[in-house]
């Protein structure tokens, strides 16, 4: 059975552990998933053109097929405009978080609880701008 974030890090935090011996032992356990597969599997199965996406997004044409192909890891605004872009669910857009080395959207953190909403709420890129400047939260950047 999968161990926990909870039970990896106490595991981690043990005087008597092995940084070698714990990273040979969990290798399992590790992000390890393609970002540019994981780009293109999103893409296929939303059906979107990537041109639709990149304007939808409001990305530069470069940055956008540099992001998708992994060449540049995306800031925590920049996926969730990606993922309100292609209707993503909550689920792939923490997925995509994830796997771009950013924080999950926090349902304890007010701005990140907007996010939640207007990605449950399939809402633009604009209209999520709107609702966060409306609650006194930084729109996305």
């Amino acid at each position: 059975m999968a161990k926990t974030t909870t039970e990896l890090l106490r595991e981690l935090k043990r005087n008597s552990c092995s940084l070698p011996d714990y990273l040979s032992n969990h290798q399992d356990t590790f992000v390890n998933e393609d970002i540019k597969a994981f780009w293109d599997g999103i893409i296929e199965n939303k059906n979107y053109s990537k041109s639709n996406i990149i304007n939808k997004s409001d990305f530069s044409y470069c940055y956008f097929y540099e992001v998708i192909n992994g060449r540049k890891m995306p800031t925590k605004d920049k996926v969730v405009r990606l993922g309100l872009a292609m209707k993503m669910t909550v689920d792939e857009c923490q997925q995509a978080l994830k796997i771009s080395g950013r924080s999950a959207l926090h349902p304890k953190n007010r701005r990140d609880s907007i996010l939640v909403y207007a990605i449950e709420q399939k809402m633009t890129v604009a209209q999520c701008n709107k609702t966060l400047a409306e609650n006194g939260e930084e729109g996305l950047k």
